[in-house]
């Protein structure tokens, strides 16, 4: 990695870090399955809250760690079809249609 790309990941760390640091009660909802604060409200505001600070990856953190709630119960499964009715052209297929036959390989 070049030391361009090295201080400029630093940074970001350091950016989240802070935020974490200052959302602390955020971070360990974020992290800690079947919490009786958790909601589908809670979930929005977290996802909300993330998206205003860039940090998308840990969204996806988020949806992972509570993917066993009973309000993320079909979500998967409808976002996908959403995307896909969305994206849904050509070149998409194609790429969507090896992606798949690569992961049951």
């Amino acid at each position: 990695m070049s030391k361009s790309k090295d201080r400029g990941r630093n940074k970001q760390t350091l950016r989240f870090l802070r935020w974490v640091e200052q959302h602390q009660g955020f971070w360990y909802l974020i992290c800690t399955p079947d919490d009786e604060h958790m909601n589908p409200q809670m979930m929005k505001t977290l996802i909300e809250h993330l998206a205003e600070e860039s940090f998308y990856e840990i969204i996806f953190v988020l949806l992972t760690v509570h993917r066993n709630e009973k309000y993320m119960e079909g979500f998967y499964p409808s976002i996908l079809l959403k995307m896909l009715v969305t994206e849904w052209d050509e070149e998409c297929r194609e790429d969507f249609i090896k992606k798949l036959m690569y992961h049951f390989e």
